[in-house]
């Protein structure tokens, strides 16, 4: 079942992401309703997200201590609730606890579910990740439409119907049976204590056969034993996750540090394309049409990339994304016509290359704290890299939305010298998920 259990995860970020991106399509509502300043229902949005982000390292970390599985449907129908006060209150102080207290939940959802993923699939695996961010990026695009119909049919009292869709899919999480998932793995006998070792390297990555390819316990399995000790009995109780070491926690810090540059030019580009575009005298309807154009191609992105880099390594894919991310974004910026919608195609497929592929390569490095690792790489860079479109948009008011951008392409380039020191994490030489028919169905 770990293909269903896949999907059903992806169904649940599906779920998450269209809650917590509900704020900014009824904007204007509140505005009108509630007789509040953009600025104020704006500060509403931000709370969201940034409770929603900064908090993930926080609460991953808590979740590779104590792994509760149940917490999976909880945390939806926790979002659903307090997404659903906005269809009641009317103090905009109850709203702002509404927003934080929902990101609070989409914070602790987010490392939860991508240790789900590993558990479900019995090993890291960016493909396997790849599937579970295309939940959250069509519940992102689901969002407005969802809001719309429920504000155009009840106005701002509609949104109390948010309640609906997280208890459907806390439903199927629970029918499913994640709400019973294993997410801490049994521990082998050794311990760092008595200068065993796991599986994987002290900088993070996976130990090597002496053939060069990975190594790792098959799916389902405890992690193996070392050499010479028992390995862990069935019925052995869990044990708290060790400790990331110095080099690894180095390592992730430089893979922070690229992604946190990479996902600011990301971000610019998805923020401002359609303001670009009206600059040059486009009408918004293309502008728009361009923008869903860049988000639907960084989705099919997300997913080869995953698959690609559990065949090569995630090293590659990182760093060659990086390094072409740049020139597409300026060719896009100096083109026009049917060859600037070329490279803004190649610009997206760059861009998004990383998305799936980076916090599963966080997990390998510290692969103790995998939900620490998720979660910094999830939300916390996201919800930096944020606070940085402030300063990009100023250069836009200064000397333009081109300049801005041109500005925002580089940083692809520098995020590539970032990742340079990061040590290879291998993955295992056969997928899990294998597109085959089993002989016996063939024969």
């Amino acid at each position: 079942m770990p293909v269903v259990n896949l999907w059903l995860l992806s169904l649940a970020h599906w779920g998450i992401d269209l809650l917590t991106h509900m704020l900014p399509p009824v904007m204007p509502l509140l505005v009108r309703e509630l007789d509040l300043s953009v600025a104020r229902v704006a500060a509403l949005a931000t709370a969201l997200s940034v409770s929603s982000g900064l908090l993930q390292p926080v609460l991953g970390a808590a979740v590779d201590r104590s792994g509760r599985a149940w917490l999976l449907p909880a945390t939806v129908i926790w979002c659903g609730v307090f997404m659903s006060v906005y269809g009641f209150a009317s103090s905009y102080w109850v709203l702002m606890a509404a927003a934080v207290l929902a990101g609070l939940g989409a914070a602790l959802f987010h490392p939860l579910a991508s240790v789900g993923v590993r558990a479900v699939l019995g090993r890291f695996s960016a493909g396997g990740l790849s599937i579970f961010s295309v939940g959250g990026t069509v519940g992102m695009a689901s969002a407005p439409l969802f809001a719309t119909m429920v504000v155009g049919w009840q106005g701002l009292a509609g949104l109390r119907w948010s309640i609906v869709p997280a208890l459907l899919v806390a439903g199927a999480l629970v029918l499913g049976g994640l709400h019973r998932l294993p997410l801490i793995r049994p521990a082998a006998s050794g311990s760092a204590a008595d200068g065993s070792h796991s599986p994987t390297s002290p900088a993070g990555g996976a130990q090597e056969t002496p053939a060069g390819g990975a190594h790792e316990a098959p799916a389902g399995d405890a992690p193996a034993s070392p050499a010479g000790s028992a390995p862990a009995s069935p019925g052995a109780g869990q044990e708290a996750a060790a400790p990331a070491s110095p080099n690894a926690l180095r390592a992730l810090a430089y893979l922070a540090g690229g992604k946190f540059v990479r996902t600011i030019a990301q971000m610019a580009m998805a923020n401002f394309l359609p303001l670009y575009y009206v600059t040059l005298g486009a009408p918004e309807s293309y502008a728009g049409l361009m923008l869903t154009v860049f988000l639907v191609v960084g989705s099919f992105s997300a997913v080869a990339s995953g698959y690609l880099a559990d065949q090569v390594g995630r090293k590659p894919v990182v760093i060659l994304s990086s390094v072409l991310a740049t020139p597409a974004f300026i060719g896009f910026l100096f083109t026009g016509g049917f060859v600037q919608a070329a490279f803004l195609v190649l610009t997206s497929a760059c861009m998004y290359a990383t998305f799936s592929v980076v916090p599963i390569y966080g997990q390998e490095l510290v692969p103790t704290r995998p939900g620490m690792g998720a979660g910094l790489l999830m939300g916390g860079v996201w919800a930096l890299a944020s606070l940085c479109l402030i300063p990009l948009g100023s250069v836009a008011d200064w000397a333009g939305v081109r300049l801005a951008l041109l500005v925002a392409a580089l940083l692809p380039l520098l995020s590539a010298g970032l990742f340079l020191p990061v040590p290879e994490t291998r993955p295992q030489s056969k997928p899990r998920l294998a597109l085959t028919f089993p002989s016996r169905l063939v024969k």
